[in-house]
């Protein structure tokens, strides 16, 4: 698992062009919002660790496996995440602060490409190209 030093979802979140998505945040359930807020931290993550390689626009907690939270936890063991027209697995463990406004932990592993024939029964959209 690789493991940043530097949250960055909070960063995102400040950014002018996010203010509609932070208003929508305020409005959802505590497990909406953990998932949320841990799904931009994954988008963010992977596409610092490898920006040549990958530019997620898309994460899917749940799309290989159930994710789980506890407490201020949530685990995505099997989720997904959209790039360049593909599909990739991805695993994390994301820790939210106590009162579950901002990441404060967070760990990641990127998996192998899903193949497309899969995309349907894991409930991932298409993608915009016809590469594989």
């Amino acid at each position: 698992m690789i493991t940043p030093t530097e949250m960055l979802s909070a960063a995102v979140l400040s950014d002018p062009r996010s203010a509609d998505a932070v208003r929508k945040l305020a409005g959802l359930t505590n497990d909406e919002r953990m998932i949320q807020l841990c799904a931009t931290e994954a988008m963010a993550q992977v596409a610092t660790w490898k920006p040549d390689a990958y530019q997620p626009d898309l994460v899917v907690t749940y799309a290989m496996s159930d994710l789980k939270i506890a407490g201020d936890r949530l685990i995505a063991d099997g989720g997904a995440f959209h790039s360049r027209a593909k599909w990739y697995e991805i695993a994390f463990d994301c820790g939210l602060a106590p009162d579950h406004a901002r990441v404060a932990s967070f760990s990641f592993r990127v998996g192998k490409p899903i193949p497309r024939a899969e995309w349907a029964s894991h409930f991932l959209p298409e993608g915009d190209s016809d590469e594989d």
